[in-house]
Order: structure tokens, then C-alpha cells, then sequence
């Protein structure tokens, strides 16, 4: 008895370390400007005054998982973000956070945090939030610590990842060229 108690534990934590182990990212990594888009569409679609919505990512896309209270993980593309609108009464409602994820498939999909447990919720994206917390001072208000080249690098890394896109980008290189 005692025998199968150990294999049986054995074999329950073997799955549930599985589990927590990703598996690999598919080779083609989507549009990342079409997922960004796309899921800003979607997220607008359901406010009351789409035009007033302010959307900021606090991370690129990177792999990561969402899963639903009861239900199985999907792994693909991530990113966080946070949402805020304007409700029936002309006021904000304050920011709440997002995710927009592309799968393997190519299947665009997005949540609310709080909704779901996904890579947003998880201490994963640390470094890319440090990466951030950097990259508006450096990159949209131009400080003058680094260079332009420096800064268009920056600038580069970002529409990279789907923080920005491509017009932002633009409009950004235009102003770092012309101070």
C-alpha cells in the first residue's frame, strides 16, 4: 500500500510540474501590429465611448499562457495592458488590465485580468516592465542622456515587440530627427 501511495505522489507531481512547463513557441511568430490592432478593435467594440479609449501596454509580446477559471491554459503571444473609458456619464472609470494573445493557430483572443490567471499576473514580466519604465523617458520626451541613435534603437526594439506601431513609430523618429 504504502508503495502506491509513493508512486501514485510521484506520478501527480511529475504532471503537475508538466504542466507548469511551457512548451516551445512556434517557429512563425505572428504580425504583431495585426494581433495588436485586431485585439484594440475587439477591446474598443465593447465600450460605451470607443473613442474615448486610452490603452497603454505595460509589456511587449512575449510567450505566455491564459487560463480561464476553470478550464486548461492556452499558450501563445501575449501582451498586457492596461484600459481606460469614458462610461454613460462622460467620466473615466479608471484603468483595468488587459490581454491580447495570439495562439499557435493564429487565434486572436483577450481578457480581463481578474477573468483569467495569465503571464500578466505572474511576476514573468518583470524585465520588460523595467525595459518600459525606461523607454517614455527616453523615448518620447528625448531626456538627452543617449544619443538619437540610441533612442531610434529603442524606438526600434518597441514596435519590435507590438508596444508601438508602426505610425507611432514614425511620428516619434520625426521628432528625435528634428530636435
Amino acid at each position: 500500500m504504502k508503495k502506491i501511495l509513493i508512486l501514485a505522489s510521484l506520478l501527480l507531481g511529475g504532471a503537475a510540474q508538466a504542466k507548469d512547463n511551457p512548451p516551445p513557441p512556434p517557429a512563425p511568430q505572428p504580425d504583431f501590429i495585426k494581433v495588436r490592432q485586431t485585439g484594440e478593435a475587439t477591446l474598443k467594440s465593447t465600450l460605451f465611448d470607443p473613442s474615448s479609449a486610452q490603452i497603454v501596454y505595460t509589456n511587449g509580446f512575449q510567450w505566455g499562457y491564459a487560463k480561464p477559471l476553470i478550464g486548461r491554459r492556452t499558450w501563445g503571444w501575449i501582451a498586457c495592458g492596461t484600459l481606460n473609458a469614458k462610461n454613460r456619464m462622460g467620466g473615466y472609470v479608471g484603468a483595468s488590465g488587459f490581454w491580447i494573445m495570439s495562439d499557435g493557430n493564429g487565434t486572436i483572443s483577450m481578457g480581463q485580468q481578474g477573468e483569467t490567471m495569465s503571464t500578466c499576473d505572474t511576476g514573468q514580466r518583470a524585465e520588460l516592465q523595467a525595459e518600459l519604465k525606461d523607454a517614455p523617458a527616453v523615448t518620447l520626451a528625448g531626456t538627452g542622456q543617449t544619443g538619437v541613435a540610441e533612442e531610434l534603437e529603442k524606438l526600434a526594439g518597441l514596435k519590435d515587440k507590438g508596444i508601438i506601431t508602426q505610425a507611432e513609430f514614425d511620428a516619434q523618429k520625426t521628432k528625435l530627427l528634428n530636435r
